[in-house]
């Protein structure tokens, strides 16, 4: 993902703006955790931040692909060949919506990457379906949308004084870190999405803030500007810290777990787990588009 910097918040409009996405988040669709594909999420998500690495997408643009996923694999059934058609149009949207221009990827570059296996009708198709399933609303704070209003906050010089770093600049960066760490970490288990995006951004703060040992867990000031306690926080900053130690084993799962090891052959012969009765399926087992 790109370490360039976004263009800031403007100061005179940034508590409004994060008020909008209180509202906004409170408003995100029930999410009932009935994907039938869920046990290629974990594959899916390391695909998604790897394609994301390379066409250098911001932090913001990646929490919002894998949103659009899990939301979009939780309302259809989706055959195991188009899983990766799928991953890269949340990848497609979310980048044009978060993305300078002459960032955002042409289909003959998104379909390179995967050997250009897709027709370009299949990309056009599925981009319009899953906008039209989003109502055509991409306003859809992620925990990495509230991270980077609440960090401006997440460490003072006060702080500073207590710790062992000898520059601001350097212990600013290091918590700057540490909080881009955790949000990665969250991105590991559906089971984050029980927690509201605001949570999960002010709970990877306070692991943040105590991985570096500061004095105190949570400030005045946080609590002012997130309206979170500490308490409030703990229960989904011990769910992300149950990641790291898992980081193991799902790495040598990822593989196994994949929808389809080897565009040229793999997923031919593939069929569509049965999910729920209720589930819209939206592929059919040739992979053409059902409306």
């Amino acid at each position: 993902m790109s370490h360039e910097p976004r263009e800031p918040w403007p100061v005179e409009y940034a508590s409004e703006h994060a008020e909008i996405y209180r509202q906004k988040e409170q408003q995100r669709r029930e999410f009932v955790f009935q994907s039938p594909q869920s046990q290629h999420r974990p594959y899916l998500v390391g695909w998604i931040r790897m394609r994301a690495e390379k066409f250098k997408f911001c932090t913001c643009t990646v929490h919002l692909a894998i949103y659009i996923l899990d939301i979009f694999m939780d309302n259809f059934n989706i055959d195991l060949e188009r899983l990766h058609l799928v991953a890269l149009i949340c990848l497609q949207v979310a980048s044009k919506y978060e993305e300078r221009d002459v960032r955002i990827p042409k289909i003959s570059q998104l379909n390179s990457v995967v050997n250009n296996r897709y027709k370009t009708s299949d990309f056009h198709d599925l981009e319009v379906m899953m906008l039209s399933f989003l109502d055509w609303n991409l306003n859809l704070p992620t925990a990495a949308h509230f991270a980077e209003y609440y960090s401006l906050f997440a460490v003072s010089r006060r702080d500073w004084d207590t710790s062992e770093y000898i520059s601001y600049e350097t212990f600013w960066q290091e918590v700057q870190r540490a909080i881009k760490d955790y949000l990665d970490l969250s991105l590991l288990d559906v089971n984050m999405m029980q927690f509201l995006p605001s949570l999960v951004a002010c709970s990877c703060i306070l692991l943040a803030r105590q991985q570096l040992r500061l004095a105190f867990k949570w400030t005045d000031e946080l609590q002012l500007v997130t309206k979170y306690r500490c308490d409030d926080l703990t229960f989904c900053a011990n769910a992300i810290l149950s990641r790291s130690t898992n980081r193991g084993m799902d790495r040598k799962r990822k593989l196994a777990d994949s929808p389809d090891v080897g565009y040229v052959t793999g997923g031919s012969n593939s069929s569509t787990p049965e999910g729920n009765s209720h589930k819209r399926r939206i592929f059919s087992s040739k992979g053409e588009i059902a409306y």
